[in-house]
């Protein structure tokens, strides 16, 4: 009996012991993240395991599908469901959660963040614009600029000083358009293409473009109040630009049934010269496909090229975006500063970026990635680049400008449906739809005649500089002949047919 009451008593103390250990174990500091890279949960976790092991706090990370993050994080940032402790955004999504006041102020930490080790345009994003309270901070940045295959550049003489502006862009477009090389596997090689209306970056895609030639999706008036700007000569210009690398047949109307992607794919295998993409795809051709890399693709074999977006009117200007960390107003854990702090220190930057593709935004990282050729040229684009405005709205009307761009590819697939006055109507409709989401009254808009004049001139610009110093095309110039003469040809023809009836009927 007493034998048994003496195991019975070290069960009872050994079953006290694990649950007092499970009851003193730290509760795990939860982190939500978008698939950033190959393998999302499986890297951050390798750098969250130094972070256990110098703490002893365990970690649990949770990677969101993009198509449902929104959604998620609303539901927990405003409540409806458990939030993590620190969680990564999208730097456009920062300002509408900032303003509802659902993610963390940061200023009295700003002696640990150290904001002055990030890059200005990186730094921009952690709060909203005209507001000096920080709410998150720089993980990563997305910069997008050309990326080029080695091989078919060499093959046709193509260095990175001929497509520096879009002049010598568009020539190399249309050079080796006209071979028509056939790969082994029958894809014909293109010089360029990118995704059309069913794409998830169309205004992304747009920017680069416009931002080049001076235009903005928005600006301020005189009172600092925002307003839509697409109706501004600077910004049709840009988007002229763009378009017209269809309407120059530059690029296949194909493309436009494409998403980013698909596109992304084509390139990988060897099918295009030149692409807008992230910068991932560098870092993905270093490493082997079961990685999840390209070194084994195509793409790895020919090599890839950075090249900064070709000039417009005003310079080189890069889409930026990227994400920032943040942690959940109502979150009460003073550990889920330490991880925010962790995660973006040197270290896990340099060793997190590395490993997904993404530029890391601290500046003494970027110098030692400034090292490596392809990431100098990136490196330096984020001089000249641009994020879009730190604004609670701008994620509706990055939507509207979405739906707005899809429309006009819409009508560019069919050329019979593709008209000025259809575009300008386009154009009218969304600088109301825009300006009514930014509360700022729409007074003054352009005519039909105004848009027709502005647009022609733009359009003129943009065909001057596709044009400049390019070969002439004998099929283009064989038709505009034939348009020139056809007026004359109708007449000599109506004349003939009309002696030709006449003779008959004197015969008869």
């Amino acid at each position: 009996m007493g034998k048994r009451f003496s195991v019975f008593k070290l069960t009872v103390a050994a079953v006290a012991l694990t649950a007092a250990n499970i009851l003193a174990a730290p509760k795990p500091l939860t982190v939500w993240i978008m698939p950033n890279g190959a393998s999302p949960q499986e890297t951050l976790e390798k750098r969250l395991d130094l972070f256990t092991k110098k703490t002893g706090i365990p970690t649990k990370v949770q990677v969101l599908d993009w198509g449902e993050s929104w959604n998620r994080i609303t539901q927990a940032l405003s409540g409806q469901q458990e939030a993590p402790d620190v969680l990564q955004l999208g730097t456009t999504w920062i300002p509408y959660f900032a303003s509802r006041k659902e993610i963390k102020p940061l200023n009295a930490e700003l002696s640990s963040i150290h904001p002055e080790k990030f890059v200005p345009v990186s730094w921009n994003t952690t709060h909203i614009d005209g507001d000096t309270t920080i709410y998150s901070v720089p993980w990563f940045i997305d910069i997008r600029a050309i990326l080029a295959n080695k091989r078919i550049l060499a093959e046709h003489g193509i260095t990175k000083d001929l497509v520096s502006t879009y002049e010598g862009f568009t020539r190399a477009v249309r050079k080796i358009n006209a071979k028509d090389e056939v790969l082994e596997d029958g894809a014909h090689v293109r010089g360029y293409a990118f995704p059309g209306k069913n794409d998830w970056n169309i205004p992304h895609n747009f920017a680069p473009w416009i931002w080049s030639n001076g235009g903005n999706f928005i600006t301020k008036d005189s009172s600092g109040k925002w307003h839509a700007n697409i109706l501004s000569e600077e910004t049709l210009l840009g988007i002229s630009s763009y378009l017209h690398f269809i309407l120059d047949t530059l690029v296949a109307p194909e493309a436009l049934q494409t998403n980013t992607a698909q596109i992304a794919q084509q390139f990988n295998n060897g099918e295009l010269a030149f692409i807008v993409s992230t910068s991932e795809i560098v870092m993905q051709t270093r490493i082997h496909g079961n990685q999840g890399g390209l070194s084994n693709a195509r793409i790895g074999s020919d090599s890839v090229m950075v090249i900064p977006i070709p000039k417009g009117k005003t310079g080189s200007v890069s889409f930026i975006g990227g994400s920032n960390l943040a942690i959940p107003a109502n979150n009460k854990r003073k550990e889920a500063l330490d991880l925010l702090l962790f995660l973006t220190n040197d270290e896990n930057l340099d060793a997190y970026t590395k490993q997904i593709g993404f530029l890391p935004p601290s500046r003494n990282v970027l110098k030692t990635w400034s090292e490596d050729e392809n990431y100098r040229v990136l490196v330096r684009a984020l001089e000249t680049g641009k994020t879009y405005v730190a604004i609670p709205e701008w994620g509706d009307l990055e939507q509207l400008f979405g739906f707005m761009f899809s429309t006009i590819w819409e009508q560019m697939e069919i050329p019979s449906l593709y008209s000025e006055d259809k575009l300008y109507e386009i154009f009218k409709q969304y600088t109301v739809e825009i300006d009514k989401k930014l509360n700022y009254p729409t007074t003054n808009i352009m005519t039909a005649a105004e848009f027709k004049t502005a647009w022609n001139k733009v359009t003129e610009t943009t065909e001057q500089q596709d044009t400049l110093g390019a070969p002439k095309d004998s099929t283009n110039e064989a038709v505009s002949d034939n348009m020139k003469k056809a007026p004359f040809v109708f007449i000599v023809v109506l004349i003939l047919g009309f002696i030709f009836a006449f003779v008959r009927k004197r015969k008869k």
